[in-house]
């Protein structure tokens, strides 16, 4: 006999495919929370031993994670291979110069894709985090997470399931070279502005939908910022 007889899919196997679908389509994306096990067995229709089996087997495959008391999170599809490279990479002279060409490259295309695909409610998210960071600037605060979040939501911005993950990565990385540069300039009312300016003349471009110009004001971004990492580190 050629031929075998077709088994019907577990129930629980049809779930993990759902969901890994929603993740690797980037409907689901990194770092973003699950409902409640209840909430989503009655959204999907299905029972909570068999939502259970699935989500443990997305999580064994490494597209959740479970965090005890807290919740089921999205995985960045990258970090299992990259979270002990990076550790080793953070030893490196001058690891973080390493860091900010790689941003270069992948942030400015982000800002020109961004420009041509966000949608309202990203520039709406982009909006809230530019005025977190006016507000870091008028009270004399650091406001280096806002400053992080504004680039994270461009990364998001560009529909680039790929990039959003790698960027979900390195999120820490530019969460630490935002504090290092704002840190030491944070009481200097003109540096503070300047950043400010740069961040603001990035969403403008990508607000009017004006790729080449998102690009060239990241791009006059990054340079800033490699000139004040510079002064930090004395390279």
């Amino acid at each position: 006999m050629v031929f075998q007889k077709i088994k019907p899919k577990k129930v629980s196997d049809e779930i993990y495919e759902q969901i890994k679908g929603l993740i690797v389509s980037g409907k689901l994306k990194p770092g973003e929370k699950l409902p409640p096990e209840r909430e989503l067995a009655a959204s999907i229709g299905v029972s909570r031993p068999s939502l259970r089996e699935a989500l443990q087997k997305l999580e064994a495959k490494g597209f959740l994670e479970q965090i005890q008391g807290d919740g089921t999170y999205v995985k960045s599809a990258t970090s299992d291979s990259f979270d002990g490279f990076l550790e080793e990479f953070a030893k490196k002279d001058n690891a973080i110069f390493d860091l900010m060409e790689v941003r270069r490259i992948l942030e400015t295309w982000a800002a020109y894709t961004a420009a041509e695909r966000a949608t309202d409610k990203e520039i709406a998210q982009m909006q809230e985090y530019l005025n977190e960071m006016k507000d870091a600037k008028d009270y004399g605060q650091i406001g280096y997470i806002p400053d992080a979040n504004f680039h994270s939501t461009i990364s998001y911005a560009t529909h680039n399931v790929l990039l959003i993950h790698i960027m979900n990565n390195i999120y820490e990385w530019i969460e630490k070279v935002s504090f290092e540069v704002r840190s030491r300039m944070y009481t200097d009312e003109k540096s503070h502005e300047e950043l400010f300016n740069q961040h603001s003349a990035i969403f403008n471009a990508i607000r009017e939908g004006k790729p080449l110009a998102a690009y060239n004001a990241m791009n006059l971004h990054m340079d800033y910022i490699v000139k004040e990492l510079n002064k930090v580190f004395k390279k």
